[in-house]
């Protein structure tokens, strides 16, 4: 059985303009290792970390809860501060989409860019969404440390309503947000994300917001066939609001 390990965080370190690049629900730092190569060779420094639990096996993956990933959000945020990197602008997909949301209305930060934002996913959607992971390392593990569904779905029930929960609440609380704030979605995702989107622009208090769909791409932005597109109105978003500090 092959043992699986704890993802390490990338970071990538160049100009004082620090970026914390946060990754989907089941998923790890691949998600945002493309993004942040592209952007460090830009002169951003690039953080992106592996929440607790993810990239585990099953059992470890549901000890932990969307609390822990804030936390472990917010201590990557104080670990760039303790860096000596004052203007952090944070990036999220799905999951990452919600906490880079939860820290703009909790932390200062100087630029918002969320993708695939979901809005208000049932317990059930989300399980799907867990048992496709769980399926998946079940390609690691012996046939009998696999997860019936049954099974699955009464051990995940705490984790999935905690995460249903910081999904309502920081919709909820987006009018908190007044950073400069990028809001993408692809077209061929669930119309529910182009929703969701929509529904942020209209509640943030932020004077500089920008919404966009990329026709070609799902969830996973960053790894969409429009990605080249996405990675430079990204960076165009950060020039703009992020700026690199003249020399």
């Amino acid at each position: 059985m092959l043992k699986l390990s704890q993802p390490k965080p990338i970071l990538l370190e160049a100009s004082e303009c620090a970026v914390l690049l946060l990754h989907a629900y089941t998923s790890t730092v691949r998600d945002m290792r493309g993004l942040a190569e592209f952007l460090h060779r830009h002169g951003y420094t690039c953080y992106a970390i592996a929440y607790s639990g993810h990239g585990l096996d099953i059992d470890e993956f549901l000890n932990y809860t969307p609390v822990d990933w804030l936390q472990d959000s917010i201590k990557a945020y104080q670990h760039l501060l303790q860096r000596g990197y004052n203007q952090i602008a944070v990036i999220g997909v799905s999951l990452g989409a919600v906490l880079s949301l939860k820290l703009s209305e909790m932390l200062p930060i100087s630029a918002c860019i969320a993708m695939s934002t979901p809005q208000d996913r049932s317990t059930n959607d989300l399980f799907k969404r867990l048992e496709l992971y769980a399926n998946y390392l079940g390609q690691f593990q012996n046939n009998n440390t696999k997860q019936n569904s049954a099974d699955l779905e009464t051990k995940s029930s705490i984790q999935l309503q905690a995460l249903q929960q910081l999904i309502r609440t920081t919709i909820q609380d987006t009018a908190l947000i007044s950073a400069p704030i990028f809001l993408l979605y692809g077209a061929l995702d669930d119309v529910l994300y182009q929703s969701s989107a929509q529904t942020i622009y209209d509640h943030v208090n932020s004077t500089e917001k920008r919404i966009k769909n990329y026709p070609n791409t799902g969830h996973l932005m960053t790894l969409g066939q429009d990605q080249k597109q996405l990675f430079s109105d990204i960076l165009d978003f950060l020039q703009q609001h992020h700026p690199l500090q003249a020399e």
